[in-house]
């Protein structure tokens, strides 16, 4: 079975992969994960039920990870998941990012050489943190778009969840069915 990993941390917005998260949910294996393995709360008081830390992702493969946005300060300044993040791609993983989620796998290095969106510009966020997360973007694409995909990775605006759901779906489910019956 397709299995998808959604990377949580505290703060997160959870409401941003939502739709992914219920358009999935029975044809696909969610695992809910966050930095230890124990509950974190999302920006708006959720408590999702964690199913492993992080480390899950180095031990065994992932069909795709999913990261919401919110403020990811703390899994990056302390590299929590860059190196959970690098074992799933290096494993064929698919990697979806919305809002800050994106900067999660660009401080990971895993959007340098792909084409790419974010919503860290001058004209959607204050200049001190475009200018804060100009060195992340190094060596990807921008694209100015609701969503992009490019190889194995997807970057989605905030607004965007239901497009991200919808491609998520095609590519996770659809895709798998149609494979499986040819």
């Amino acid at each position: 079975m397709t299995t998808v990993a959604v990377m949580l941390y505290a703060g997160c917005i959870y409401k941003e992969v939502e739709a992914s998260v219920e358009a999935l949910r029975g044809a696909v294996r969610l695992l809910h994960l966050s930095p230890d393995g124990k509950a974190i709360e999302s920006d708006d008081g959720r408590r999702p039920v964690i199913d492993g830390s992080y480390a899950v992702l180095e031990q065994r493969a992932v069909d795709c990870v999913l990261i919401p946005g919110g403020d990811p300060g703390s899994i990056i300044e302390n590299a929590l998941s860059a190196g959970p993040l690098r074992a799933a791609a290096r494993q064929g993983a698919l990697m979806a990012g919305v809002c800050a989620g994106n900067l999660v796998l660009a401080e990971a290095g895993l959007l340098k050489d792909h084409e790419g969106t974010h919503n860290y510009t001058v004209d959607r966020a204050p200049l001190e943190k475009v200018e804060a997360t100009a060195p992340f973007w190094a060596g990807m694409k921008f694209v100015s778009a609701d969503i992009v995909e490019d190889r194995k990775r997807i970057t989605a605006q905030p607004w965007a969840d239901g497009q991200l759901a919808d491609l998520l779906v095609k590519r996770l489910v659809l895709e798998n069915v149609r494979s499986s019956t040819t």
